[in-house]
This record gives C-alpha cells, structure tokens and sequence, in this order.
C-alpha cells in the first residue's frame, strides 16, 4: 500500500502542469500540504481486488483528487476560511481569485485525464458526482444559520462526500472490466457517509492539534450536523438558533457544543458511522478475497477509527 501511495503523490504533481506559475504554485501548495490520499487509494485497491491492476488506476484516482482538491479550494473561499490542515488556506496566501481559477482548473485536469486514462462510463460517473457535490454545497449554504432534519442532512453529505467516494469505487472496478459498478459505487457511499459522520464527531470533540483547527467550528459558521441532530429533541430550538444564527457569546457556542456531547450527540453519530460501515464491509465480502480487499477493509477500520 505505500508503494501505492508513493506512486500517487508523484503522480499528483507531476500531471498538474499548468502553463500559468501560480496556478501550479496555488494547486502544488494544497496538494504538498497534506491529505491522507483515500479516495485514490481506494480507486487503485478497488481495481486490484477486482482482478485489474492496481497502478493502471493511478491515474484515474489522480485525476479524482484533483476533484476533491478542486472542491477544497472553492470551499475555502465560500467559508472565508483561514486554515486548512493546520497550514494558512491557499485563498489567503494567493487570493480568492488565483484559488477559484486553481480549482476551475484542475476540475477540467481531472475531466480530461479521464478522457485519456477512462472510458465514456467513467467520465459520466465522475462528471455526476461532480454536478452531485455543487448542489449538496449549494444547498448547505442555503441551510446556514438554520435548523434542519435528518434527510436534509443525509442529502447534503451524500452530495458533499459520498458521490466522490462511490466514484472512486466505481472507477476502480471499471479499470478492472467489472461489470457490477453499481455494487461498487453503493460501497463508497456508505464508506462516505462514515468518514463524513466521523468528521462531524470530530468538529465536537477532536484534538485541534490534530485537526489542525479548533473544534465548534460548524456552530459557529451557523452549520447544523448529524451530533446536534440526534439530540435537538432533548435541546431548546430557541437556544439553538441563536447559536448558529450568531446570536450568543463564544461560550454560548461552547455551552452547545459540550451539550450535545454529553447528551449523546457524538455517540450517536459514531453508532451511525459503524453501520454504514457495516453496510459496506457485508458488500465487499461479496468480492474476491485478497489482498486488495484486505487493504480495502483496513480502509475502513481506519475511517471508524480516527484519532478523537
């Protein structure tokens, strides 16, 4: 799996060749600052385990974290955010501008790298999930500042993170001839929706060294998640719309955010997390055993598993 993973971080910068200096500055500055490269490594194990070969997929989990680096970007100046990974975010070093035009590049990288290393199925996939993302963005800046419900929720991360996941289980399948990507595609939606739960439990009760940012952040950029969902029956409605609607004190959003926590928000967002992630490992038992679905199972554990 490091010999994979190596070989992805190569490929990262090499295929991004912009002909524009700070376009390469802006992209290469996200892409050496960090990320744990899954849903690539997902695309090349998914391949290997259906009967491909791995490395043949590199490129096309390249060109899908592109993708999710692209998203990166637009999403750090929609927030007016200041950190990502615990570095100063590419739209305050580079500016607004120089980061959305980075972004709208390396969304059409990615398009056209499927055009060289895909087929015209994959290209559809990846360009829904794409289209599945904006919207899910769209509508949950449409939704701050206010209380929303389970399904809006699960429409909004299935949009937001799931869509890439199960297109890079997809994709991977694809590479290999395997017919049944749909099969594929439903184990990276429940893979997504885990690692998107866990990273709301870890915005209540992460480590910020770790995170790189401090925790509450969704509260106070008015966001309502999964750990405040599970318990707003047992909190005052009125209470929390003043928080997200930026109504209270730093210790109004910190009262909440120990809140949900000790009402059993995070808890239940965990319990959440471990059943899509059962959903998912019940599906890949289906395919063949060997080392690449083992790699992929570790994948998972490790998602469930995250440093609180």
């Amino acid at each position: 799996m490091m010999e994979l993973l190596e070989l992805i971080e190569e490929r990262l910068i090499e295929e991004l060749k912009p002909e524009v200096k700070p376009v390469l500055e802006a992209g290469e500055y996200l892409i050496k600052g960090g990320g744990k490269r899954i849903r690539p490594l997902i695309t090349s194990l998914a391949c290997g385990m259906c009967g491909g070969d791995p490395k043949s997929a590199i490129p096309l989990g390249v060109g899908i974290e592109y993708i999710h680096a692209a998203s990166l970007l637009h999403d750090d100046v929609v927030d007016k955010a200041e950190s990502r990974r615990g570095k100063t975010s590419a739209n305050i070093v580079f500016g607004n501008g120089i980061a959305v035009l980075t972004g709208d590049y390396m969304y059409a990288k990615a398009l056209s790298m499927f055009a060289v290393y895909g087929n015209l199925l994959m290209i559809k996939i990846v360009s829904r999930a794409v289209m599945e993302m904006a919207q899910a963005q769209v509508l949950e800046l449409s939704k701050i500042g206010k209380i929303i419900d389970e399904k809006t929720y699960l429409t909004i991360i299935d949009g937001k993170t799931s869509s890439l996941f199960g297109a890079s289980f997809a994709v991977g399948g694809l590479k290999a001839n395997w017919e049944d990507w749909e099969v594929l595609y439903r184990i990276g939606l429940s893979i997504g929706r885990a690692f998107q739960l866990i990273d709301d439990v870890l915005d209540y009760e992460g480590n910020p060294e770790k995170l790189g940012k401090p925790v509450g952040n969704d509260l106070k950029e008015g966001k309502v998640t999964y750990p405040l969902i599970s318990v707003m029956d047992k909190i005052s409605r009125e209470f929390v719309e003043k928080v997200i609607n930026r109504k209270t004190s730093e210790e109004g959003i910190e009262n909440l955010r120990r809140m949900v926590i000790k009402l059993g928000g995070t808890e239940n967002t965990k319990k959440f997390a471990k059943m899509e992630i059962n959903n998912a490992m019940k599906l890949l038992n289906k395919f063949p055993k060997n080392e690449y679905r083992d790699k992929l199972m570790e994948i998972l554990h490790f998602i469930i598993k995250r440093e609180l």
